[in-house]
């Protein structure tokens, strides 16, 4: 397992994109998989910085990187606003791409990449548990 904090920038996200890389090497993750965890950790990271933290750079993420068995994990907790009640959609009432606007994307490319999609919100906190077969 791999643990990480960073603040709530998107350059702190380009860096948490370069540790989940050295986290894949590390256990092996086959590199097509490498690349559609990446896009699902900097689409999920650039919603909590936009939507949870407003672009606030004060905001505290933790990044956690662990393999289960063939299994990557990739679990990230925030203390930021709560993800609205209708931004989580079911895989099969995913909007039609020609009427989604510019920028409205992230959500879908983690729905269409990852194996399992998880959100808990708590008191004081947000958490997103992706996980994506590393076989």
């Amino acid at each position: 397992m791999c643990k990480i904090n960073i603040n709530s920038t998107f350059s702190e996200v380009r860096h948490a994109s370069e540790l989940l890389q050295q986290f894949c090497d590390k256990h092996n993750v086959a590199f097509e998989t490498q690349g559609q965890l990446e896009l699902m950790l900097v689409e999920a990271l650039n919603n909590v910085v936009e939507h949870a933290y407003q672009k606030q750079p004060d905001g505290n993420i933790l990044i956690e990187f662990l393999k289960v068995e063939n299994t990557a994990v990739i679990k990230i907790t925030d203390e930021g606003i709560a993800v609205s009640g209708t931004a989580m959609v079911e895989r099969s009432n995913l909007p039609n791409e020609n009427t989604l606007p510019e920028g409205g994307w992230g959500l879908c490319l983690i729905q269409a990449l990852a194996d399992t999609i998880e959100y808990f919100r708590y008191a004081d906190h947000n958490t997103l548990v992706l996980t994506k077969s590393a076989a």
